[in-house]
């Protein structure tokens, strides 16, 4: 699965490290428990995903962020239909939000993220 969010090559769409991690396990059919996957390394880091990148928009308010900006990409279909999910806090366990912490530090210095 696809884990980054780009427009026209250069805006990036990063979204909470946390629910992004959430999204993917759920999505991934490769259920050996969250942290085993979170371990295994199956997340990117948007860093790396997004080094290429001029323009970070945030995941949950992707609209508003264009217009702030005033950044027409040429294409948001990638876009619609994309939800947030509202119960990624249900995953939080000491040991999930540690794994998290110790393995996206990078993401979660780059773009404020906290937990």
């Amino acid at each position: 699965m696809n884990q980054s969010l780009i427009l026209d090559g250069n805006i990036a769409v990063i979204r909470n490290t946390y629910e992004r991690a959430v999204f993917h396990y759920t999505h991934s059919f490769n259920y050996i428990g969250f942290d085993n996957w979170l371990k295994e390394g199956n997340l990117e880091s948007q860093v790396v995903l997004y080094k290429d990148c001029k323009h970070f928009i945030d995941f949950n308010d992707w609209k508003n962020e264009l217009s702030i900006l005033k950044l027409t990409p040429k294409d948001t279909s990638v876009m619609e239909g994309q939800v947030g999910l509202s119960d990624y806090k249900n995953w939080y366990t000491l040991r999930s939000i540690q794994l998290v912490s110790e393995l996206y530090i990078d993401e979660l210095k780059s773009f404020g993220f906290s937990y």
